[in-house]
Order: structure tokens, then sequence, then C-alpha cells
């Protein structure tokens, strides 16, 4: 496990063990298709995943989520993921936050990699930016904008969900743009969190998923928050 990984899940433990006031969660969930920023990164195989979070009511947060994930044909392998950060509001109202997190892929294609993140978050919606100085290891220096929302449908219980995200990459002189997008509904049923979403990408099966893919498939999802 790289550096910044273990001393991003550390510092959630040591935080957590010290805050008496603080709270946990998590979730257990599982998804036809890994999709990340578009990208399949499950060789477009159903993937599974194990969170834990950390929340103090000073703002800060930490987790760790392990999953599965493959980003060579047949190389299986873990995926374990920490984040750090901090989140306060402005004076208008809205939220905002600041963190890293450091990514971990247990295989030997040295797939490595942290980013800087900064974002609003509203009730609905939410927008980030993510940088990168070494995009999956790959030499790449990165930045990915994301813009997320949701919206309940009248007379049902459905919600509809949206997101808009693009790459960008640059690195031995060369750069590089990539868009992707999801567009589905979502439901709530106590602790669990259905979805099944349109998921497409720009990009087909580039870097990180280094195997041909689809651009664009449907992913049904199931996560249980406790």
């Amino acid at each position: 496990m790289p550096r910044l990984a273990t001393a991003i899940v550390l510092a959630a433990l040591l935080v957590g063990a010290s805050a008496a006031r603080a709270q946990f969660g998590g979730s257990v969930g599982i998804e036809t298709d890994r999709r990340f920023r578009g990208v399949s990164i499950s060789d477009e195989k159903p993937a599974a995943h194990v969170s834990l979070d950390w929340d103090s009511p000073a703002g800060w947060y930490a987790g760790a989520q392990i999953g599965n994930a493959a980003l060579e044909p047949g190389d299986h392998q873990a995926e374990l993921l920490g984040y750090a950060g901090y989140a306060g509001r402005t004076p208008a109202g809205a939220g905002w936050e600041l963190g890293l997190t450091a990514t971990h892929f247990s295989g030997e294609g040295g797939y490595d990699y942290a980013e800087f993140y900064a974002g609003l978050v509203a009730p609905r919606w939410s927008a980030r930016v993510y940088l990168s100085p070494d995009y999956f290891g790959r030499s790449t220096r990165s930045a990915y904008l994301e813009f997320n929302g949701s919206m309940a449908l009248p007379m049902t219980t459905l919600r509809a969900v949206g997101h808009a995200g693009v790459l960008l990459r640059s690195g031995d002189g060369v750069q590089s743009a990539a868009y992707d997008g999801r567009l589905g509904l979502a439901l709530d049923v106590d602790a669990l969190r259905l979805q099944l979403a349109w998921v497409g990408s720009s990009l087909s099966g580039a870097d990180p998923a280094l195997y041909g893919q689809r651009r664009s498939t449907v992913v049904l999802s199931a996560v249980w928050v406790f």
C-alpha cells in the first residue's frame, strides 16, 4: 500500500478513536459493472465493495473502501481507497469541502495514485474538481471536473439522478480530454439504495482500463447503508 493511503487510513482510525461524539457508518454494495468516470474497471463484470466512514462534528471526515477491480484482461485484483477531508459552509449557507484521496491496486501494474479535491455541496447537487500529479501511476497530470444532481419525481418515491464529467490529462507533451455521463433513476427503501442508470464515456478501453469495452452500458446497483 502506498504511504499516502496508509496515512489516510491510520488517520481515520486514530482521530475516530479519540472523538467520543464522532459518527461512524458504512455501506456494502454490488453493481453489475464498476464504472469509474465512465470507464469500466471491472472488465464489465459485477463488482462489490465495503466501505467505512467517520464524520466529526467539527467538520473533519475520513474513510476507506475496498472492492474488486480488473484493469487488465483477466487480472482481477483488490482496490483500496482511503480519503480524508474537511467540510464547512459559506456565509450564504452552501456547503464546501477540501480533501485528498489515495488509491491502491493489489496487482503489479503500478496503478496507485492520489488526488486532491475541492467542491461545493448542496442538498440536490454537488460540483467538484480533482487534481492528480500522477494519474493511475502513468506519469500523467490530470484534472477531473464533475457535476452531480438529483431531483424527486412527482407522485413517486423515485429520484432522477445525473452526472457529467470531463477528464483533462497532460504528460510527455500530449494533452487529451475525455467526457463521461450518467443518467438514471434511484429508489431508497429504508437503508437500501437502488439505482438503474445509463453510463457512457467518450473513451473505449483507454487508460485506466487496458482492454476493449463498450463506451456505454446500463448499470444496476444496490447499496445497503449502515
